[in-house]
Formats: structure tokens, sequence, C-alpha cells
């Protein structure tokens, strides 16, 4: 009984291309192994184009996602700032306080509102 020839992977993995084919031509067992990796080949060749789109798509799936969570993430915290942190009653209520100095304290002529007026 004949010994199957374990040189194909060697020459394949560490020889140089004119090595692996002449021993190629001389071995039928490393013929059969080639025709076997060129069929895989051409197979991974032949799914190329789908694994590449579908590469495509999951990544344009994930750069949407990306942007739905920063745009979740930023609403919810300028929503806690806007709570939490904002003085509400700054924006809610309007007094102007009649004890502070005004103008006329300084012996500037004002009108009736306040206003500053000119000769």
């Amino acid at each position: 009984m004949k010994e199957k020839c374990t040189k194909y992977e060697s020459l394949f993995t560490f020889g140089n291309k004119k090595e692996l084919e002449e021993h190629i031509k001389n071995c039928p067992d490393c013929q059969a192994e080639q025709e076997k990796m060129e069929k895989v080949s051409s197979l991974l060749q032949e799914v190329k184009p789908y694994y590449i789109q579908k590469r495509k798509d999951s990544f344009s799936r994930m750069k949407v996602a990306c942007v739905l969570g920063l745009g979740l993430f930023v609403g919810v915290l300028l929503g806690h700032f806007a709570q939490y942190v904002m003085p509400t009653t700054a924006y809610n209520t309007s007094s102007y306080d009649t004890t502070t100095s005004s103008v006329n304290e300084y012996g500037i002529p004002v009108d009736s509102y306040g206003l500053i007026t000119v000769n």
C-alpha cells in the first residue's frame, strides 16, 4: 500500500511557486489536493461580493444605531440638565426690585419710565 504524499502543505506554505508546480506535475496526490484548493478558491471568489455587501449593510446599520444612541443620550442629558441644574425661577418669573439704586439717585434726569432724558 502506497503512502499519501504530505509535501503539498509545506510547499504551498513555505516553498515558492515554481517548486510547487514542479512537484504537482509529478505527484498525483498533490494534484488532487491542488484541484480541491482551486475549487475552494473559486467558491470563495463567487461568494465574496455577497459578503462585502453584507458587511456594508451591517456597517450602515451600525452607524444609524450609533447616531440614534447618541441622540438619545444627549436628549436625556439635556433633559436632566434643564430639570435639575438650570434655575427655573429665572425664566418663569420676572420681578423688578424697586429698592435698588436708580439713575435718578445719581442726579441724571430721567422720565417717568426711568429712561434718560435729553434736552
